[in-house]
């Protein structure tokens, strides 16, 4: 049975059986996916994450990447997004380093090169050499938070120009409980994935 995998940030993280990665690996005959996104997760993690795979020969026979925006910083293990909230005392120093890196030390265009350069070259040198099943979208369009349109487009595998924030963003129902979406919604991506990826899939 062909394994899948999915890296990204929490637009796929959930475990449950009604988000659209369980239900998108069910369609396509996979078993339960072997890894999910992270809340928070930066590209810089799911590069490392990847990287281990590749270095440990336990790269899924399919590896489904949502690309997140720019404006988080890597931790490898905590989520250092822009105005995130602390949830207890602990690591306080680090929370408080890290609000004084936004106010003082942060720069947008910095932050926009360095996502571009380090994921077309992610795209073109580490994900076109596997041999396996890549299919790559975004969680964030870049950089759609910032009101701009940044055009890159991916080569490596099968590269689904869609905006998981937006379509989370577009829907009217109040349920968003599995990966920001509610069920049906979660439901309808499964079934998009699953018809614009299955005749790449087959070959």
């Amino acid at each position: 049975m062909n394994t899948i995998g999915f890296f990204g940030d929490s637009f796929c993280a959930d475990h449950r059986q009604g988000s659209w990665c369980n239900l998108f690996a069910e369609k396509i005959g996979c078993g339960a996916p072997v890894c999910y996104g992270r809340e928070g997760d930066s590209i810089w993690s799911t590069f490392i994450k990847f990287n281990k795979r590749i270095s440990e020969g336990t790269v899924p026979n399919i590896s489904v990447f949502c690309w997140t925006e720019p404006y988080r910083m890597y931790h490898p293990t905590l989520p250092l997004t822009i105005n995130i909230k602390q949830k207890s005392n602990k690591n306080s120093h680090l929370y408080q380093a890290l609000d004084d890196y936004w106010k003082y030390l942060h720069c947008s265009d910095k932050d926009e090169m360095a996502y571009e350069y380090a994921l077309k070259y992610y795209d073109r040198h580490v994900l076109s050499t596997i041999d396996k099943k890549i299919i790559q979208t975004w969680s964030f369009r870049p950089f759609e938070n910032s009101g701009k349109d940044a055009g890159i487009g991916l080569q490596a595998g099968l590269f689904i120009d869609k905006s998981l924030y937006r379509t989370a963003a577009d829907e009217r129902s109040d349920s968003k409980e599995m990966n920001h979406m509610s069920a049906d919604l979660n439901e309808d991506l499964a079934n998009y994935f699953y018809g614009i990826s299955k005749e790449y899939l087959q070959q």
